[in-house]
């Protein structure tokens, strides 16, 4: 029987700043905190500005379904996503393209559907019926964003057919989100119960616990990420590198 020695290999990085040696599990502490970091950046500035969609949608605009606004609100939902999908799918590239060379569009692409069905089945239905029963329009903002992280394993889902084409491991990514959005759903729903000042999935939850909910899951995921595309399991050869 063939045993399998991990060792730690020199590789030369997929954005061609030059050879590094990575361990076999992938570990790179740069990586999985820029990972991080441009996770929650992507986060917070995608619900800032999704959060003043809304208001435009809704407060300037009145939308609302007695008025039969439905290309208004398609229209918000794909703005919506197109955002999601760019800001955090171009900030996510600048990760994944240290160890493979996956074009940007097909990582960004990947982002956008799963948040437009985010904004079509849940957030906008919230809001347009926030709307009008007269409830405040920025709590259904708040609250349908944080039930939107049960879609977040369909983020992964439609990352991994981009990852399948350069990694083994591809299958594993799937399992990741899955488990990262679990164990955060999981976490904010036991806190609720325990204290009603973290309400994120129960109640009238605040910006900031929303950011958190999001925010929480990248560790996770940063790790998961960099196992997944390990040299040992690259399936794509890295471009040379001349000495």
């Amino acid at each position: 029987m063939r045993v399998r020695i991990l060792a730690e290999e020199w590789v030369m990085t997929a954005s061609g700043s030059g050879r590094q040696r990575v361990p076999a599990g992938g570990w790179d502490a740069r990586l999985y905190w820029h990972w991080i970091g441009y996770n929650t950046l992507a986060f917070v500035s995608v619900l800032t500005v999704g959060f003043l969609l809304i208001l435009l949608g809704n407060d300037v605009l009145h939308m609302n379904v007695a008025s039969h606004d439905v290309v208004l609100a398609l229209v918000i939902a794909t703005l919506g996503a197109a955002l999601f999908g760019g800001v955090l799918g171009a900030l996510q590239w600048l990760v994944v393209r240290e160890r493979v060379p996956l074009p940007r569009k097909a990582w960004v692409t990947a982002n956008i559907g799963p948040a437009l069905l985010a904004w079509l089945l849940v957030i906008m239905p919230a809001v347009i019926g926030a709307q009008d029963s007269h409830q405040p329009v920025s709590t259904a903002y708040l609250l349908a964003a944080s039930q939107s992280l049960a879609l977040g394993p369909l983020l992964g889902l439609s990352q991994s057919l981009v990852l399948r084409k350069v990694t083994a491991r591809w299958k594993w990514w799937i399992g990741a989100n899955l488990a990262s959005w679990l164990i955060v759903d999981a976490v904010i729903y036991l806190l609720s119960r325990w204290t009603a000042d973290l309400d994120v999935l129960t109640g009238d939850g605040s910006l900031v616990e929303v950011y958190l909910s999001l925010i929480a899951t990248t560790p996770l995921t940063g790790r998961a990420l960099l196992w997944v595309l390990a040299p040992s399991a690259l399936t794509t050869a890295l471009p040379a590198r001349s000495p």
